[in-house]
């Protein structure tokens, strides 16, 4: 799991449940709630054969923030009353970015059918499906009393040497200890190895997108690292993924089922599949991994989507979109 948005999301209150999904108050579930957001998403783009992104601590925390001010001030614009826009929330939240994209929404009763809004306008749909994105925020928020009821914002960003992976289109857990894990970046390296948890490291090996592991067996977060040797420089991603005991969610995994062959089929179509959670992307000298994670989290239960009965007032979306011809932006990121 991602340490660096679990920790964003136990100092941040994100406020009154969302109106599409009642779930317990907990850190856990609405980190699981993000990840159901962001493979949603990567289901999207591997329906179009593009790479699956990343959630991103930074962006998330830009995008949560700009969904609670667009829910106060009604005003579904990219710019806020400052005349501040994405680049600005986003280069103050620490992400340091060579492309960016944003898409806002509101009124809409659930993520499903914000996505589906999305998908369906233009400029939306160019920036969910671009290519070049490896990494994604979201945020949302909801309250009865003002103007929409529901804002929903999305952020898509790829910094320079910066080369997350993807485990599972970044699903949450897994039922089993079967995954694979999209490698960013392979395309142009040299030479990747990976090593599953602390386990020894594979041979270097020609690089490849998508990468088959098997996690050890037990309950509990389980991560995959990889290496990748991009001219003189080797750079280093890790992802972590929660295997579920088959036993204590038989139920869910039963309620499940339908959804799990149906991305089963999206990721034979493209002779892949995906899971994830990243920890985090950087240069290494040498092949030290990260220390392990030892956060571990008890008795995670399936989030219940329900719809409310809220009046739909006004949807609005609203979406930023890069100019192919625009110069790459700088902003110090090397």
């Amino acid at each position: 799991m991602d340490r660096a948005i679990q920790r964003w999301l136990g100092t941040m209150l994100l406020g009154i449940s969302v109106a599409c999904a009642t779930a317990h108050n907990t850190i856990e579930t609405r980190l699981k709630l993000l990840h159901d957001y962001a493979v949603a998403v990567n289901e999207a783009r591997l329906e179009q054969g593009l790479p699956p992104l990343k959630l991103n601590e930074q962006l998330c925390a830009a995008a949560q923030s700009y969904a609670e001010t667009l829910l106060v001030t009604g005003r579904i614009q990219h710019a806020d009353a400052q005349g501040r826009r994405a680049d600005y929330r986003v280069t103050q939240a620490g992400y340091f970015y060579h492309r960016l994209g944003e898409n806002l929404a509101a009124g809409q009763l659930c993520y499903e059918r914000a996505l589906e809004m999305w998908l369906q306008s233009p400029p939306h749909r160019a920036n969910l499906l671009d290519p070049h994105y490896r990494e994604l925020g979201v945020g949302f928020t909801a309250n009865d009393a003002t103007r929409y009821r529901t804002a929903w914002t999305q952020l898509l960003g790829a910094r320079r040497n910066v080369y997350p992976i993807v485990i599972n289109l970044d699903a949450f857990s897994t039922d089993s200890p079967a995954v694979v894990v999209y490698v960013h970046g392979a395309q142009g390296a040299q030479a990747m190895r990976y090593r599953v948890g602390d386990g020894a490291w594979s041979e270097w090996q020609t690089p490849r997108e998508w990468l088959r592991c098997q996690l050890p067996d037990g309950e509990g977060f389980h991560s995959v690292s990889v290496q990748l040797q991009i001219d003189k420089r080797v750079y280093e991603a890790s992802d972590e993924i929660y295997l579920k005991s088959r036993f204590v969610f038989a139920e869910v995994a039963g309620e499940r089922e339908g959804d799990d062959e149906r991305r089963a089929r999206a990721f034979e179509r493209t002779s892949a599949g995906i899971e994830g959670a990243a920890r985090r992307e950087h240069i290494i000298e040498q092949s030290d991994g990260a220390s392990p994670n030892q956060f571990r989290v008890r008795d995670f239960e399936s989030v219940l989507h329900i719809l409310h009965a809220l009046g739909l007032t006004q949807p609005h979306l609203r979406a930023s979109v890069e100019s192919a011809a625009e110069r790459a932006r700088r902003h110090g990121d090397a």
